[in-house]
């Protein structure tokens, strides 16, 4: 057990590693001493893949780390079975050190990396955190019960009614998108891409209308199975092994999906509060 414990993730801004207890990075995201060591209580844990070695994770600052690496791969296995996908990193560490800390903070992790592409981002080239089913890993976080847990950031704020977006439809498309239930126009758009790999001028219409939606017809439709059934639209575990999704990997509609993201997330979120 851990008496106080505090998890850093790898979103943008500065940190500083908490001056009581452990502080954990991830993926070498770290701080050396004047020898080149890692300062005092401050662990490393990178994954497998991005250490170069074919063990799941490798953790570093810790003397005993094969222990917590070994529970690390326990935790992950049975993640993997609840999100279908690998977890990631951060994921596992939290979900392990909220069994193993009296206190636990978690801060510059919200779970929900950007999936908007770079203009000059090559049709061939995936972005690293599109391989993880972050809606799933949401999922399973916000389950989570310690009172000593504070996570400020897992909290999503209601997504505005109107983004600043580009928008692909008319005004009259967008009326006539406006009745429709959400999460069957999603359902439209993943069959369309399973079976055509270039996008299409209706369905960019169509995400730009649902990142563009007020928060309202979401809610109102919403229920857990179809949260479920939105999670596989939005990750490939494999990219360089199998075809992604096209709106995945198309710089334009790529701009939508952090917006459609946002609301199921808030969905999920809502139904979280709900359950408790």
């Amino acid at each position: 057990m851990f008496t106080q414990v505090t998890i850093i993730g790898n979103a943008q801004g500065n940190w500083e590693q908490a001056a009581v207890g452990l502080t954990i990075v991830f993926n070498d995201t770290c701080k050396l001493d004047s020898t080149g060591q890692l300062t005092k209580n401050l662990i490393n844990i990178t994954n497998g893949p991005f250490a170069g070695i074919e063990a799941r994770f490798l953790v570093s600052g810790l003397t005993d780390a094969e222990k917590l690496t070994c529970s690390l791969v326990e935790i992950a296995i049975e993640l993997e079975l609840a999100l279908d996908c690998w977890p990631s990193t951060g994921l596992v560490t939290t979900v392990l050190m909220n069994q193993q800390a009296h206190k636990l903070d978690v801060a510059r992790m919200s779970l929900l990396p950007s999936l908007m592409r770079d203009v000059n981002m090559p049709m061939t080239t995936y972005l690293p955190c599109m391989v993880h089913n972050w809606l799933g890993e949401r999922r399973i976080a916000l389950t989570l019960s310690n009172s000593n847990l504070n996570w400020p950031e897992l909290h999503l704020s209601q997504p505005d009614a109107h983004q600043v977006l580009p928008d692909n439809g008319s005004a009259a498309s967008m009326r006539h998108f406006a009745p429709l239930c959400p999460f069957s126009l999603l359902k439209k758009i993943h069959k369309q891409a399973i079976t055509e790999a270039k996008e299409c001028e209706d369905t960019l219409a169509t995400l730009a209308y649902l990142a563009n939606s007020n928060i309202d017809i979401w809610l109102q439709h919403s229920n857990q199975e179809k949260l479920l059934s939105c999670e596989p639209l939005f990750f490939n575990q494999t990219p360089e092994l199998t075809s992604s999704y096209w709106y995945l990997v198309n710089h334009l509609a790529s701009q939508y999906l952090d917006a459609i993201r946002h609301r199921l997330a808030y969905c999920q979120q809502v139904l979280s509060l709900k359950r408790v």
